[in-house]
């Protein structure tokens, strides 16, 4: 494998230019959502003086963006796609609109905090969904991993950058700046998706007799076909489990303060590893999307991923909980690249939206629960067996997975299509044969006319040349290159027909001196 093949590849920003708008307005659109979700919990913290208020905003935001996940799924396998996104986007706008007229009040209202971001959680649900379910049908099948690692790396470098440009803003001025530029930021990704084309969900005859699942509409749909497809399914039961026992952020607190003896510069250089370890892989993610085997790297990086975090459990150095850190949300990044891909090939697109909004439901809810459930374990043992615990789980459910569902252990992509040259030869006798290789002469055709048909004359047959030469060879030396091209003649065509004798009382002068017309053309 070439250098250049581990890059990450570029291709579905070069081949489409919807893809290309749709990954120019994520970049924008997470700059502003990453400084806002700073300003915001710095605000309601100013305000309620409790990190039950901000809590309480967090929670909010996650069960506002599950019902819009669900219902813009719902929606999206209904409606035309690119409507029901900029309506979405649209309508985030005025939530940060919102937020920013509220903070630059003398006394902003907690109230209206709660219900911008309530409104913003629907928007966003409705316009993640429906983004993600429309990407299949804006690049090749055999592009699909390459812009899942796209996708991830504009949220990796997002979640890195923006809180801290978010944080200085908000230092020198304040929340009502920071919501304020949010808004205009959502408003340039409005913009930039007006260039999308009109995209209706596609409907396929041969579909119901392929997953042998009539769509009736409804959103029970999706977990009936997840049920009846084991790629599908498979992906969403260990999809499930690895968002519940996932990498515990929680414990990073405690376990820097009680375990690794550090402060708050070590508590941000744990925050950091994972996404040091996910932008690694997914700027060289050029392996990833060559991978012959999707489904067995899928299930190894899910159990790399629960190693990697019982590493984290049992670290006692902070260089070794790094590492450990990094490793984890490498393999994290990989899991997500291909679980995107596999799931996008896998889907009819009359339920891509509802099957999309059921795995986002997941990573939501999970995120949520999971964080509880650590807390729980916590309390039950110590903050390393909660991390030992999780990674356990993870691990254990990867390895089930694979030998319970083996639709998944053998789950493929499309091959992926060469690309061709720019300039092909005209010919294929223009391409250079082989030094040393045997082969006959080329054979060349040559024709030529005679304009005589007006006298009744056939057209002359064309000189052929035959593939009879050889290579000129000495005994004991080696060959020289050149061909033996013997010109022979093509054989002799049948005479033309004679002419019909002519009438007695016709010119008899031509009697004795017949046209040429009459014998057989002479072949010299």
């Amino acid at each position: 494998m070439r250098a250049a093949d581990l890059l990450i590849d570029i291709g579905p920003l070069r081949t489409s230019r919807d893809f290309r708008a749709i990954f120019i307005a994520r970049v924008v659109s997470l700059f502003g959502l990453g400084m806002a979700t700073v300003a915001l919990s710095a605000q309601v913290y100013g305000l309620t003086r409790s990190t039950f208020g901000v809590a309480v905003s967090s929670m909010i935001m996650s069960v506002t963006v599950l019902a819009g996940s669900l219902w813009g799924g719902w929606m999206a396998d209904r409606t035309d796609r690119r409507t029901l996104i900029l309506w979405a986007r649209a309508s985030a706008a005025l939530a940060f609109a919102g937020l920013a007229v509220n903070a630059f009040l003398p006394e902003p209202h907690l109230w209206a905090i709660y219900l911008c971001v309530a409104w913003d959680g629907l928007a966003t649900g409705v316009s993640v969904t429906a983004l993600m379910a429309v990407a299949p049908t804006l690049v090749r099948p055999d592009r699909l991993p390459a812009a899942g690692a796209l996708i991830s790396l504009t949220g990796e470098i997002g979640s890195v950058t923006a809180p801290f440009i978010g944080g200085l803003l908000l230092a020198l001025s304040g929340p009502g700046p920071v919501f304020a530029f949010t808004a205009v930021t959502t408003g340039i990704t409005t913009l930039l998706l007006l260039r999308l084309r009109p995209l209706p969900p596609f409907r396929d005859d041969d579909e119901d007799e392929t997953d042998g699942l009539e769509d009736s509409g409804s959103p029970l749909a999706a977990f009936r076909f997840a049920v009846r497809n084991r790629v599908v399914g498979g992906l969403m039961a260990l999809g499930g489990v690895t968002a519940l026992f996932n990498l515990p952020v929680v414990l990073f607190p405690e376990l820097v303060y009680t375990r690794l003896g550090g402060g708050e510069v070590m508590l941000g250089l744990l925050y950091t590893a994972p996404a040091v370890g996910a932008i690694a892989v997914s700027a060289t993610s050029g392996w990833i999307t060559r991978a012959a085997r999707p489904g067995r790297l899928l299930l190894g990086a899910a159990f790399t991923g629960g190693l990697a975090t019982v590493g984290f459990g049992m670290s006692g150095d902070v260089t070794v909980a790094f590492v450990m850190l990094a490793v984890g949300g490498a393999a994290g990044t990989v899991y997500e690249i291909l679980e995107y891909a596999l799931v996008q090939h896998n889907t009819p697109d009359r339920l891509r939206g509802r099957i999309v909004s059921v795995i986002t439901a997941q990573g939501t809810t999970g995120d949520v629960v999971g964080d509880v459930e650590v807390a729980l374990v916590d309390r039950w043992f110590s903050p390393a067996g909660a991390a030992l615990v999780n990674g356990a789980v993870c691990a254990v459910a990867a390895v089930v997975v694979a030998l319970a569902v083996p639709g998944l252990r053998k789950a493929t992509l499309p091959a992926r299509i060469p690309t061709t040259r720019r300039h092909p030869p005209a010919t294929p006798t223009a391409r250079r044969r082989p030094r040393g290789s045997r082969g006959l002469a080329v054979v060349r055709r040559r024709s030529r006319r005679l304009g005589a048909a007006h006298r009744g004359e056939r057209r002359r047959a064309p000189r052929r040349w035959r593939p009879v030469g050889h290579r000129l060879t000495r005994p004991g030396k080696r060959s020289t290159g050149r061909v033996l091209r013997v010109s022979v003649p093509s054989p002799a065509p049948s005479p033309a027909p004679p002419r019909p004798a002519p009438p007695p009382t016709a010119f008899l002068p031509l009697l004795a001196f017949p046209s040429r017309g009459g014998h057989p053309v002479r072949r010299g």
